[in-house]
């Protein structure tokens, strides 16, 4: 297992993977509390109203503009995972597919391996940029709760790690990086768009409304407990994250 650690730390590195998870977290974590505090200008300058005409905009709250941070993260930060992961296991495969399946190869080790470098690096940069948005929001906007911030940046991860897991089974399921990339991509929108309509306040739409309260410091207004939405979204991770096993085994047996 550190084998292949090791190896997917070197390629995330050798390859340049890394920059675009980093630079679009932090550029949109920087981002949104700018932009909530020039927008009366922004309005202002842009518009053709006749002069003197005064724009009132209601002050947005400090939970606004972080949960905005994480809505711009649910979109082009969506984006730049499916960029970074399409290709690293329909890539692979079909670059060095039969040397690689020759070898013998423990497919739960090479899916973790991969899983936990990717999840690392985004995890990791995810947070820096909310970190660093948080504190240009407490400085451009108002006082921020630390604790509720950590508390909603965690949940995040979590929601993080089930978007890696979709893309890497997306990634097991073709050859072609392009095809596994809009595989995961359209997977991703009908569960963000279908699962709020036909499930709501269940798995990874509660895990988001879980989110946004946490982040507004208000109660949980559903009737299923608060922890369920953190659960079926685990689960629904290991259970993604699983069928990658047995399907790579079975390309590997017909090598």
């Amino acid at each position: 297992m550190a084998i292949w650690l090791a190896k997917e730390a070197r390629e995330m590195v050798r390859l340049g993977r890394w920059i675009p998870l980093v630079a679009v977290y932090l550029f949109l974590g920087v981002l949104q509390p700018i932009t909530f505090k020039l927008m009366p200008l922004i309005l202002s300058s842009a518009s053709n109203l006749p002069e003197g005409t005064v724009i009132h905009i209601p002050p947005p709250t400090v939970d606004q503009v972080l949960f905005s941070i994480i809505g711009q993260y649910n979109q082009l930060g969506i984006l730049a995972l499916i960029l970074v992961g399409m290709g690293l296991i329909a890539g692979e495969r079909k670059l060095v597919g039969e040397w690689l399946w020759s070898k013998p190869v423990n497919i739960a080790h090479y899916v973790l391996a991969k899983f936990s470098v990717f999840f690392l690096v985004a995890a990791l940069s995810s947070l820096v940029g909310l970190g660093i948005g948080a504190y240009y929001t407490a400085e451009l906007i108002g006082p921020v709760s630390w604790s509720a911030l950590c508390q909603g940046a965690l949940l995040y991860v979590l929601y993080q790690a089930f978007l890696i897991s979709v893309i890497l089974l997306a990634s097991a399921l073709v050859t072609s990086p392009t095809l596994a990339g809009g595989i995961a991509l359209i997977s991703i929108v009908l569960v963000n768009l279908l699962l709020p309509m036909i499930w709501q306040g269940h798995f990874i739409s509660g895990l988001l409304e879980l989110i946004q309260a946490t982040l507004s410091q208000t109660a949980w207004s559903r009737s299923s407990p608060f922890w369920e939405p953190i659960v079926t979204t685990l689960l629904g991770t290991t259970v993604l994250l699983g069928l990658q096993i047995p399907l790579l085994a079975g390309r590997k047996t017909s090598h």
